[in-house]
């Protein structure tokens, strides 16, 4: 027979049966024929019989089949059998064979149980059991026969077995297994984890990644699908919720290829899910996909739908950002797909949430959610890349500058260079934890898989986790700091390592190479060098510890993914540079490598991928330098330094010195990195200064300089650089030209290089920009038409002549110009657009859009790599594109003939706008790609679609002073008939001081009807007939007349009133309507106020004009908050002044006439009356922000006054209890028995007698008040308990000493922090009544921690730390001995200014902003304030810095050298010399330590300036005095200047024995922190912007500001407290104040008449500031020499 088969098959016999010998042997031995065995024994060229039987997978076979053979005594008779065969087996013994092979035999056993039937079943799980019984008895193993031996006994195999199994299932075998030998191996998967149960978690990881694979085969799915079913059957609750997500993707994606029964087997898998595990499903359901569209799962979706809750918009995008972080890219997908759909329809909650002052966190969760996901599939899944680009275009090109996300980054430096175990152990864990178990998850590739699982179980034993974790299972060990820091780790990182602890992957040794230094070769590849150079670095271990984490390292080197490679590098780098064992040659190597890749520059001629490759080097270098500086600081921060440390860390310094400055900045600009260029540079030009270098030399470095900052994103860097340089040639001129957008100078220049040489392509593209800048595009069209070009030219030319042509709509040239670039278009975005036109001019409607549009995306998904996708603004070109095409898509799929959807996409479009932000530039590129896109897909849009984009260009142009621009835009839009391009030219005119003509204009287009666009029917003047947006407008126009006529002087009163009265009467629910109209008779008011008692009109003296502003200010509250600031102030200031004149003389006469007073208290009565109906109407929001303002006045003599002030507090109490409370307790703690007082406990008792339910809780007002004055006496106690003597700061118990009673908490007043207590206003009217002011997850005190920080200054202030309800610590400090009700109206204040400095595009831009935090008084002396973290004062900055360069200032021998300087001019010197020459500049250092990454480094200096300028002009209008340094702070996170003590007010420092001489705080060591243009560039720009702020904000910020200076509480007649400088206490006059800060914001100085401009009031204060005659006169604790 055998024969038979040989000759069919055409082999010899020997080989049939070596081919068949492992499927024939168990039957041959059961059968017991020895002769054939005999014959197997000789082909396989063995003497004995018992050989061919001890081959691993023969011996498995054969175990496997004896085991499982129906007899009672099974040991016996598989012995029996065996020993029959061969007396060799009797040495042996059955246990001795079953532990030679226990992962094969049972891997055998599993496949036979998962093919037999029911009857056969049990048979084989017997001779399972049989054999663990055997194994674990004999390993002496307690509880054998308890639970489930079998699974305890597969579990120590499992990964072994797991491993058997994958290579079989997942095709990584050499031999390729059929379908079937796969199939068999998936069953026995599934009856694995059956019989093992939760003994198989351990596999988890890896059993449901094998089956992801195994699912996307057909022939695999079936199987695949029951397999999945048993492991959510079977395993813990804790691997379902791993699962969960997956499992709903798997059913979704492969539903509609299952059999009927296996839909069945699905679908009861789900319904087990949910039934078993409704707590799991119910707490990730939002994250589960809809089911609905599947059939068949009706029943399941409609469970889930009654799980579902309804989510928010903010609530539903944090859900989605945590979905496409899933490391399974198929729930990714699925992820993606949804929120697409999400996106489109939520576009409007979206855009209105990204335009507010204080944009939603969620939009920026997702979108860096989405970015880190593009950069993570980027080259790796297309369609996910894609997909996240489409969801960014649907999001929008957000404005950097209000919200932005960079990516965190977590880091670890190993300070001891591994020579300590413990730090070897925290790198280890670090490295398992962010490189290789992620890679481990993510990798598609076993054999990559295999040594990540080799590499962490190596890592985990030798770092002892696995011996710790062994003990702790016995319970042997408590508090072991291993195990603690195991513990930390997030419990699914720790998951998927769990298995490693007990499993014995083994590889094989690697050899030795021979490596030749250098390395780098130009030519080699980047991957290549990375991998050599890691590997023989680690390779030179310098010490054990080191020596012992880094041999098994070397086996994940090696492969494709050289994400651990490049996290090793730097670690290894430094190493080598300080470890004992490497010799000076080899620490040379390492610098040279690094110095070998700077020095090469790629030839002209090499490739663009070369390029590319290069920076790929240079950037493996930069990581190295970052590195290394944050190991200098980190060590220099750590402590005392023994004297091998110096030495290390000189070591480190002088291999970084080695790396020339010039040469390293050259790189970083060839990579782009700008930021990377300064650092270096700067810290060269700032070595040269000390070393009074040549001026030539000088000159040259700033020269450098000034290109750099010509390409950086900062717009002020070059103006400071320039104004450096003595003599500016031409080409600087044109750079600071550019960067300040003034494009008509640099036009002219470009015009003029291009005569004398025509065919530089370089000075052609620089024009060409310039003209598409200034807008000048039918110029630039022109232009290109007449040039002489070459094809290796045109491609940099044509991106900007296609995109002129699709402006100006010259179709056929966009055409010619398209067909005229060389390679694929998509190359080029424009071009790519232009393509897209082009094909919708030739034939209209083409579908094809569509895929371009598609392969546009992925084009830009293509370049999201690391360095792009930092951060939004490092993303922005990115963004911008994604947002064009979003557009695009949304114009080209319009329908047409829908009016009502017409108007929807109208508005989205421009709401779409709105949210660029203040990118003007982007926004003109994207209403040219607009309009051309309407153009073309006409009927859909009409002409007034079109001139209402042209109108929108022409107002960005004429705001940002672009007038021709703005000009040409009004003509294009008045081609296609648009009667609004009336208005924007009268206001072209006005702008070019055309004054009387844009009246006359204006006026005309009022007459005539001539100023709204005609839609349809042409409309009467007759405004009954007008609609709401045509009411508008003509309201619009009345009020522009209104404003421009009293501008211009030119009318009288009442003619004036009239023109002011129109607006409000012709469109009733428009604020700015009646808010100019109380501007206009607050302006009579104030007219009338310094007149003489006899000169003052009638309607002034009864108050009836007063009446007339607070009603039109309240008539504008109720139609939006956009005037709220100017005019809520200003209503309660003139109202409860009002209330109080009643019965009070007019000034300068002795008593009130009977009359007067009747006609006051009539006038008093209809404001009333007309007040109470508004209270009633506008949102508590409104009220809840003047809340302290109206607080404060609750003891107002007038009754009917306090009845309506009380009922607004209930009002906003009632809405807002939570946070308005804090501003009532106050009321409740206050020591004084007054007036206040007892109005203060009617209040209360009103507000305890609402029985209304607090929203959102189980309990009412009253509960809620007695938890707030419960918490409120605790916290007064801690106030002032204990007695604390000393200078140090001290740890105390807030029980024991400051005698805290806990009882007071949980309090369900929220956490007094500003994130807390900060209303959010709505961005849009429409919105105003139904607006949530606060989120809906307030955050409440749940309780304070026991430790209490004391801290040394003088009123010995107290750090408390509160758990809130969301399980963060907030710290908050209650300081005793002061009134905080200033501090806190001042934040009020300084809240205001950061409004506008938002608002303003320029501003915006440069992110200006002051640092305020919440401030909540408890009563007249003590008060809550809001903790900054990581705050350090300037003081303690400088003299540390100086300390550690043997500085130390003696203040007796400075007071007297500045006494001396005082004495008469020609002594300046003595300060400029003796004084600030002992103390060199250095605070620059504490940059370049605390921000050791360049880019960090730069925007931290940036924001230094910026936020010192900011202050600094705040500051000088306020007269705010005495910042010494422990008033001026630093933010070591962000290098943001922070101002703290508020008490000296007004120019009170004036007043001090030695009267303050200097507007702000600017020494030589602030002005050196600056950079190298000190207060030149941004800190001059930032100044003015801010000044020119607060001027055009001055109506607002004078109603605040008098708000406060008059409020009765905060009486500044009362002197606080006496200072250290012993000076005379002098009363404040509240007037005096006003008119000093009125003169200072209209840029009057001290005993001037004539103001000066904004530029001009910055330079005389910078003078002033920096004035060493005004310094040295400063007293000596201000520290001007600091």
């Amino acid at each position: 027979m055998s024969r038979a088969i040989a000759e069919l098959l055409q082999i010899s016999i020997n080989d049939l049966l070596l081919l068949v010998q492992t499927h024939a042997l168990p039957w041959l031995v059961l059968d017991k024929q020895k002769d054939v065995i005999h014959k197997i024994a000789e082909a396989r060229k063995e003497s004995e019989i018992w050989q061919p039987l001890m081959d691993s997978s023969n011996l498995a076979a054969i175990l496997a089949l004896l085991l499982v053979q129906d007899t009672e005594d099974i040991e016996g008779f598989a012995e029996s059998r065996l020993d029959e065969i061969s007396p060799h087996f009797q040495s042996i013994g059955l246990l001795g064979l079953l532990q030679s092979e226990p992962v094969l035999i049972v891997m055998e056993l599993l496949k036979a149980a998962g093919e037999a039937d029911d009857s056969r079943k049990p048979t084989i799980r017997k001779a399972l059991a049989t054999m663990a019984l055997m194994i674990l008895t004999e390993n002496k193993e307690t509880r054998v026969k308890k639970g489930n031996p079998t699974g305890r006994f597969i579990q120590s195999h499992l990964l072994g077995l797991m491993a058997r199994l994958t290579d079989v299932i997942n095709d990584s075998l050499p031999t390729h297994p059929p379908a079937q030998e796969q199939r068999r191996c998936i069953r026995a998967m599934e009856e694995m984890i059956q019989i093992c149960k939760d003994y198989a978690r351990i596999a988890r990881p890896q059993i449901s990644a094998c089956l992801l694979s195994a699912l996307s085969h057909d022939t695999l799915r079936e199987v695949s699908f029951s397999c999945w079913a048993a492991m959510l059957t079977h395993l813990e609750e804790e691997d379902v919720e791993s699962l969960l997500e997956t499992t709903f993707f798997v059913v979704e994606r492969y539903w509609s290829s299952l059999s009927s029964d296996m839909l069945a087997t699905v679908k009861r898998m789900l319904n087990l899910v949910l039934d078993r595990y409704e707590g799991v499903v119910l707490k990730h359901i939002s994250k589960l996909p809809s089911l609905s569209h599947i059939t068949g799962l009706d029943e399941v979706d409609s469970k889930l739908r009654d799980l579902r809750p309804t989510l928010l918009v903010e609530e539903a995008l944090e859900v989605f950002s945590e979905r496409i972080s899933h490391e399974n890219s198929g729930v990714v997908l699925q992820a993606l797909t949804e929120l697409t759909t999400y996106l489109e329809v939520s576009q409007s909650a979206l855009h209105s949430s990204a335009v507010t002052q204080q944009p939603d966190t969620a939009i920026a969760t997702l979108m860096r959610s989405l970015l880190d996901c593009a950069c993570k599939y980027n080259g790796v899944q297309a369609d996910i890349a894609r997909l996240c680009t489409e969801c960014m275009g649907l999001i929008g090109c957000l404005d950097s500058n209000k919200i932005e996300a960079v990516r965190e980054q977590r880091s670890i430096v190993v300070l001891n260079n591994f020579e300590d175990m413990e730090e070897t152990t925290d790198f280890a864990i670090f490295l398992l934890q962010e490189v290789l178990v992620p890679s481990f998850l993510s990798a598609t590739d076993l054999k990559l898989q295999g040594f990540l699982s080799f590499t962490i179980q190596e890592l985990l034993d030798r770092c002892n986790i696995r011996a710790v974790c062994n003990m702790q299972n016995t319970g042997m060990l408590d508090g072991n700091d291993i195990y603690r820091k195991w513990i930390a780790i997030p419990e699914p990182t720790r998951d998927v390592m769990n298995p490693f602890l007990t499993s014995k992957y083994m590889v094989a040794p690697m050899l030795p190479v021979k490596v030749e230094y250098p390395i780098f070769r130009p030519g080699k590849g980047y991957g290549n060098w990375l991998r050599t150079l890691v590997v023989d670095l680690l390779r030179k271990g310098q010490n054990p510890p080191s020596d012992m984490i880094f041999e098994p390292l070397t086996r994940v080197i090696r492969v494709k993914d050289l994400s651990a490679a490049e996290f090793l590098l730097p670690y290894l780098m430094l190493h080598i540079l300080l470890g004992s064992r490497s010799s000076e040659k080899e620490r040379k190597e390492v610098v040279d490598e690094l110095l070998g890749i700077l020095k090469y520059q790629p030839a002209e001629s090499t490739s663009y991928l070369e390029r590319e490759e290069t920076k790929l080097f240079c950037h493996a270098v930069f990581r190295v330098v970052d590195y290394s500086m944050r190991w200098i600081q980190a060590k220099r921060s750590a402590g005392r330094l023994s004297e091998s440390e110096k030495e290390k860390l000189v070591c480190v310094q002088k291999a970084l010195d080695t790396i020339p400055a010039e040469l390293i900045s050259q790189r970083a600009i060839d990579c782009n990195e700008y930021a990377r260029a300064l650092f270096h540079l700067e810290q060269h030009a700032q070595k040269m200064e000390q070393r009074k270098r040549a001026p030539g030399d000088r000159t040259q470095l700033l020269e450098r300089l000034q290109d750099i900052y010509a390409n950086i994103d900062e717009p002020d860097g070059l103006d400071g650089i320039s104004s450096h340089l003595h003599i500016l040639d031409i080409n600087q001129q044109i750079l600071g030209h550019r960067k300040a957008g003034r494009w008509t100078a640099v036009q002219s220049w470009y015009e003029m290089k291009l005569t004398e040489n025509p065919d530089n392509v370089d000075v052609q593209v620089d024009l060409l920009h310039c003209l598409k800048q200034a807008g000048q595009h039918d110029v630039l069209l022109n232009h290109v038409e007449g040039m002489h070009t070459d094809p290796s030219t045109d491609n940099k030319i044509i991106p900007f002549a296609v995109e002129a042509a699709w402006v100006t709509g010259r179709w056929p040239s966009l055409a010619k110009f398209t067909k005229r670039f060389h390679g694929d278009a998509i190359q080029d975005f424009n071009v790519s657009l232009a393509t897209i036109f082009n094909n919708l001019h030739e034939n209209r409607g083409s579908p094809e859009f569509l895929e371009t549009i598609r392969n546009m995306r992925e084009k830009i998904s293509s370049s999201m790599n690391t360095s792009a996708t930092a951060s939004f603004q490092a993303c922005h070109d990115h963004l911008l594109k994604c947002h064009v095409l979003t557009d695009l898509q949304i114009i080209l799929e319009a329908k047409a003939g829908n009016e009502v959807a017409h108007r929807k996409t109208m508005t989205l479009l421009d709401r779409r706008l709105e949210v660029v932000g203040a990118y003007v530039n982007d926004k003109q590129y994207l209403l040219g790609i607009r309009r051309a896109a309407m153009e073309l897909a006409r009927p859909t849009f009409s002409d007034v679609d079109i001139s209402g984009l042209w109108l929108t260009s022409a107002r960005l142009a004429r705001k940002t002073n672009s007038l021709h621009q703005s000009f040409n835009a009004v003509l294009h839009a008045s081609q296609l008939g648009d009667d609004a391009a009336t208005i924007e030219n009268a206001k072209l005119l006005w702008r070019e001081d055309q004054h009387r003509k844009a009246i006359q204009m204006l006026q005309g287009a009022i007459q005539g009807n001539k100023f709204m666009t005609q839609t349809g029917t042409s409309t009467s003047t007759n405004s009954t007939k007008l609609n709401a947006h045509q009411k508008l407008l003509t309201a619009r126009a009345q009020l522009l007349l209104a404003k421009w006529l009293d501008n211009a002087g030119q009318t009288h009163a009442s003619a004036l009133r009239e023109k002011y009265q129109q607006p409000p009467k012709t469109f009733s629910t428009w604020e700015k309507g009646h808010y100019y109209l109380g501007r206009h008779y607050k302006k009579i008011l104030e007219s009338e106020k310094p007149l003489k008692v006899d000169d003052q009109s009638d309607n002034y003296v009864t108050g009836e004009i007063a009446r007339l502003v607070i009603e039109n200010y309240v008539r504008s509250l109720n139609s939006g908050t956009k005037y709220l600031y100017q005019t809520l102030p200003r209503i309660l200031t003139l109202w409860l002044d009002l209330g109080a004149q009643v019965d009070k003389a007019p000034e300068g006469k002795v008593s009130l006439s009977r009359e007067l007073h009747r006609r006051r208290v009539e006038q008093l009565n209809l404001l009333h009356s007309f007040l109470d109906k508004y209270i009633h109407r506008l949102p508590a929001y409104v009220f809840y922000t003047a809340l302290p303002q109206i607080v404060a006045r609750i003891a107002h003599q007038n009754s009917n006054v306090f009845d309506r002030l009380t009922h607004i507090i209930v009002k906003v109490v009632e809405a807002h209890p939570r946070q308005a409370l804090w501003s009532l307790i106050g009321i409740m703690t206050t020591k004084q028995v007054s007036e206040r007082k007892a109005r203060g406990t009617q209040i209360l008792q009103t507000i305890r007698n609402v029985s209304r339910k607090v929203e959102g809780s189980s309990y009412d007002l009253k509960y809620l008040l007695r938890m707030g004055e419960k918490l409120a006496e605790q916290l007064l106690l801690a106030c002032t308990h204990g007695d604390f003597q000393g200078n140090k700061s001290v740890h105390v118990s807030l029980t024991r000493e400051l005698r805290f009673n806990h009882k007071c908490t949980p309090c369900p007043l929220v956490i007094p922090v500003e994130g807390s207590l900060t209303a959010t206003l709505p961005a849009v009217s429409e919105y105003v009544k139904k607006h949530k002011a606060f989120s809906r997850d307030v955050v409440t005190i749940d309780c304070f921690l026991d430790d209490v920080l004391v801290l040394s200054s003088l009123a010995k202030p107290r750090r408390l730390t509160a758990r809130g309800t969301d399980g963060k610590s907030y710290m908050l400090m209650i300081k005793p001995k002061d009134d905080l009700r200033t501090d806190q109206r001042l934040m009020e204040f300084n809240s205001l200014i950061n409004r506008s400095l938002k608002r303003d595009a320029e501003s915006s831009r440069r992110q200006l902003y002051i640092r305020t935090y919440a401030v909540t008084p408890l009563n007249e002396e003590c008060g809550i304030i809001e903790w900054v973290p990581g705050i350090k004062t300037m003081r303690d900055i400088l003299l540390g810095l100086y300390t550690s360069r043997k500085i130390y200032p003696d203040y007796a021998a400075l007071k007297q050298l500045m006494d001396e300087a005082c004495m008469s001019e020609g002594k300046t010197r003595i300060f400029i010399d003796d004084v600030l020459g002992k103390f060199p500049p250095i605070l620059h250092l504490w940059f370049t330590q605390q921000f050791p990454n360049p880019s960090a480094w730069f925007s931290a200096r940036l924001r230094y300036t910026r936020s010192c300028a900011v202050m600094s002009m705040v500051g000088t209008i306020l007269g705010l005095g005495d910042r010494h340094g422990e008033n001026v702070n630093l933010e070591e996170g962000n290098g943001g200047v922070f101002h703290v003590d508020f008490n000296c007010l007004f120019d009170k420092g004036l007043t001090f024995a030695k009267p303050e001489r200097v507007p702000f705080r600017l020494t030589h060591n602030m002005v050196a922190a600056m950079g190298i243009y000190g207060y030149e560039g941004p800190f001059r720009k930032s100044c003015e912007l801010t000044l020119s702020i607060l001027r055009q904000q001055d109506e607002t910020l004078m109603t605040i500001l008098e708000a406060f200076i008059y409020d009765p509480t905060l009486d500044l007649q009362k002197e606080k407290r006496a200072h250290r400088r012993g000076d005379v206490g002098i009363k404040l006059q509240p007037q005096s104040v006003v008119d000093s800060i009125r003169r200072k914001v209209k840029g009057l100085l001290p005993n001037e008449s004539i103001p000066l401009g904004v530029e001009g009031q910055v330079d005389e204060l910078i003078k002033q500031a920096v004035d060493p005659r005004n310094l040295t006169a400063m007293y000596i604790g201000w520290c001007p020499f600091l």
